[in-house]
């Protein structure tokens, strides 16, 4: 879409990756926002949320022309996947600390 021709295409690729990662960070945000009082952990989850945004814009809506060199690309994906590693075990060690509490 990015590559179109036609300007109202383009303008509405960059609306829609923008859309897109505007919700997902909101959605997210809505998510655990009751469930998390730690704003480092909040962070976390916001910035994991832009993060996702952008690497599924660039392999969805961005077609053939690449936002990203094939090195970042590569650095994004490992530390989306370390970032998800962390918050999964942040979650799940909370959850066992809170069922040991009570």
């Amino acid at each position: 879409m990015f590559s179109s021709p036609h300007l109202w295409v383009m303008i509405m690729a960059v609306s829609m990756g923008m859309a897109f990662i505007m919700f997902s960070v909101y959605y997210v945000n809505k998510l655990f926002v009751n469930h998390t009082k730690e704003i480092l952990v909040r962070f976390i989850l916001l910035v994991f949320a832009s993060l996702v945004g952008v690497f599924i814009v660039d392999k969805v809506i961005a077609f053939k022309i690449n936002l990203l060199s094939d090195e970042q690309n590569n650095q994004l994906f490992d530390l989306i996947k370390t970032l998800t590693l962390m918050i999964f075990s942040y979650y799940f060690g909370t959850q066992k600390s809170n069922k040991d509490e009570h």
